[in-house]
């Protein structure tokens, strides 16, 4: 069911689908390996969800894409509920809260020297493979 309910947030301007994948991936982590290794070697969600399960980070990429539709989506809500601010002020809040939230975790970095070096040898680095680097202190904000 949630993959059915990320599947829908491809179409759907607002719906989340990252959240879906990551909930259908722990439901899958306890009940089907079969399904799970499906998830994670999905051509789309796969790389995503793999970074999400190994290091707890967000591509800067994605959280661009994250952002920019959430807020694509409030502001035709905006233009929709004009006439309620109430309204408008909640979902303005919960966008707020999404963009912090998005924004606060840490932004894999691809180890660009390391891949370098695989791909000198004749390997071609496996989306699986572990050649990856997460933002720490050092990094600027702007790319965590």
């Amino acid at each position: 069911m949630s993959v059915v309910l990320g599947v829908i947030g491809l179409f759907v301007p607002g719906w989340p689908t990252t959240i879906f994948m990551i909930l259908a991936l722990y439901c899958f982590k306890k009940g089907s390996a079969r399904l799970e290794r499906w998830l994670l070697e999905h051509r789309h969600f796969g790389p995503t969800l793999r970074d999400w399960e190994e290091n707890g980070t967000i591509k800067l990429r994605t959280k661009r894409i994250a952002v920019g539709t959430m807020w694509t989506a409030i502001a035709f809500s905006a233009l929709v509920l004009y006439a309620k601010p109430a309204v408008l002020a909640v979902v303005a809040a919960l966008g707020a809260f999404g963009t912090w939230y998005i924004l606060s975790r840490p932004t894999t970095v691809e180890d660009d020297l390391t891949r370098a070096a695989i791909e000198e040898e004749g390997e071609t680095p496996s989306p699986m493979s572990p050649h990856r680097e997460t933002a720490t202190a050092s990094t600027p904000p702007a790319l965590r």
